[in-house]
């Protein structure tokens, strides 16, 4: 690595960081459900021709930190240098998402002799959910000294398959009198044998604008690229502002002209998306055919 650093770059580059980055200490403080996980990937590139180049990318995530599989996805894109500066893509991914057993209360009956609530609630067992995901995108950039910044626009439209799944029913009795109103509910155990039977999840479809903006350092004689980033997802089909964000923050390694190796950390923020927010460890590895 050159010890002669460009000062100005340095403090370009720092205060990028400081700028895409400074939402994660009020993430953090914020947020009482995190998770952590890994995220692993392997990505094949072949170039067709001077500007057009083909992608297949294969992903595992885990929750609970490696214990648990969270999502299997595959997919692949077509990119095309429009410009210098101006990248376009159009890609496929099929996912695989774990979903975990869930309860989900159906009506308030009444309170029990302590005051404590009491409702009718369902219980969904675990499944996987299957997705198809499409997307365009482009992709500008541009360079500040050996810092270069791009920014991705992706519009993406994804359509998940409907479920038949396994659920429990638990219903409590409204009343112990139906003839007196102030008569307290009549509490079932929990260990009684619930009423079961299967319900079709129907299909769901959705459209998001994914904009991510990146910032590489490009240090002179050295094959190590630190880079961060910041990513906002939104939601077009149901207004809620944004539907989440993703930070990054890691290096890639440069094997050799072919071969690539990325580390990163990444949090995500779901602000309005039902998964919960979590902490990943991230690593990639990248070859040209």
């Amino acid at each position: 690595m050159n010890s002669r650093l460009n000062n100005k770059g340095l403090v370009a580059y720092i205060a990028a960081l400081l700028f895409m980055l400074s939402p994660i200490c009020k993430a953090n403080a914020e947020s009482n459900n995190d998770d952590f996980g890994v995220w692993t990937s392997l990505n094949i590139s072949k170039k067709l021709t001077d500007k057009l180049k083909f992608e297949l990318e294969g992903e595992l995530r885990t929750i609970n930190g490696v214990s648990d599989t969270d999502r299997r996805s595959i997919g692949f894109s077509m990119n095309y240098d429009l410009l210098s500066w101006l990248k376009a893509d159009i890609g496929y991914i099929y996912i695989a998402s774990f979903n975990e057993q869930e309860k989900k209360i159906k009506e308030y009956i009444g309170d029990d002799e302590d005051g404590s609530p009491i409702h009718n609630y369902n219980i969904d067992h675990a499944y996987w959910e299957q997705r198809d995901r499409f997307n365009v995108s482009l992709t500008a950039s541009w360079k500040i000294g050996r810092i270069k910044f791009s920014l991705r626009e992706r519009l993406q439209y994804q359509y998940t398959h409907s479920e038949l799944i396994y659920e429990d029913k638990y219903r409590f009795k409204d009343m112990s009198d139906p003839n007196d109103p102030f008569a307290a509910p009549i509490i079932e155990s929990e260990e009684d044998s619930p009423n079961g039977g299967s319900e079709l999840k129907n299909a769901k479809r959705s459209t998001t604008i994914r904009s991510r903006l990146t910032a590489e350092w490009d240090i002179k004689k050295c094959k190590i690229t630190p880079f961060a980033s910041v990513e906002l997802f939104t939601r077009t089909d149901e207004w809620k502002g944004h539907d989440k964000l993703r930070y990054r923050l890691g290096a890639e390694y440069k094997i050799d002209k072919d071969n690539e190796l990325s580390l990163y950390y990444m949090y995500q923020d779901n602000h309005a998306s039902s998964s919960p927010a979590g902490h990943a460890v991230c690593v990639g590895y990248s070859f040209d055919l």
